[in-house]
């Protein structure tokens, strides 16, 4: 008797041992397979892609021009149905539009026009930070810039600018245009670039976006260092 008990135990441990090893070697398997949530491809033609989080929050969306997304500040549409160039818009945890790499170019009866930039958004506001290249008519321009924007959300001059369009009346309107006037005005403080006219140059202005330091270099060689006043008058220049 003690024999046959001895004899069950052993098959039983050997049985709980092999169930242990089986139960183990299934859970690595669905493991492996569950992190592995991948799909590889060597090419792919989209139209749009939208990178969200888990609660489908839109994050960044890379488009062609037909389906590029639209501006959307405070959940709202601003210029709806506007063309927007193919490349990526990023967006905040918001929802709001924080920037975004757009590309364009085309070959017409001027000459080629081609631009790109590359934009980060002031929040609930446009773009304060830029790096762009614009080229058109046989000139082009390329740089740095860092922009000053109204403290208050774009959408609100957005509805003031549709309040003054609206209005029928000229003393209303010209009341509207106050406030948009009263609003703030963009103002850039930095550019540092090439110019339409081909000189390396540093501009520096003051909160009123008047140039008041201006280092630049022109496509002869030639460098000069000019220090403005707030009327735009040069005070004095400095040059070899």
């Amino acid at each position: 008797m003690k024999r046959k008990l001895r004899r069950d135990l052993r098959l039983l441990q050997a049985w709980v041992i092999a169930a242990t090893g089986g139960i183990a070697v299934l859970g690595m398997s669905w493991l492996t397979e569950a992190q592995d949530t991948r799909t590889r491809f060597e090419e792919i033609d989209v139209e749009r892609i939208n990178i969200v989080e888990s609660d489908g929050r839109v994050r960044l969306v890379l488009a062609n021009s037909e389906r590029q997304a639209d501006a959307v500040i405070a959940g709202r549409v601003l210029a709806p149905g506007r063309g927007r160039g193919a490349g990526m818009i990023f967006f905040n945890q918001e929802g709001d539009e924080v920037g975004g790499l757009i590309f364009s170019g085309r070959m017409d009866q001027n000459g080629p026009t081609a631009s790109g930039s590359l934009t980060f958004d002031q929040y609930q506001q446009d773009q304060t930070v830029a790096l762009q290249y614009v080229e058109g008519n046989g000139r082009r321009r390329a740089g740095l810039q860092i922009i000053d924007r109204p403290q208050r959300p774009l959408t609100e001059l957005v509805d003031l600018t549709a309040r003054r369009n609206a209005a029928a009346d000229a003393d209303d309107r010209a009341s509207i245009q106050g406030e948009i006037d009263a609003f703030g005005q963009t103002k850039q403080r930095v550019y540092v670039g090439k110019s339409f006219a081909g000189d390396a140059t540093l501009t520096l202005a003051d909160a009123d976006g008047r140039d008041r330091l201006v280092l630049s270099v022109d496509a002869a060689g030639a460098a000069r260092i000019r220090f403005l006043d707030g009327a735009g008058n040069v005070v004095r220049e400095i040059v070899p």
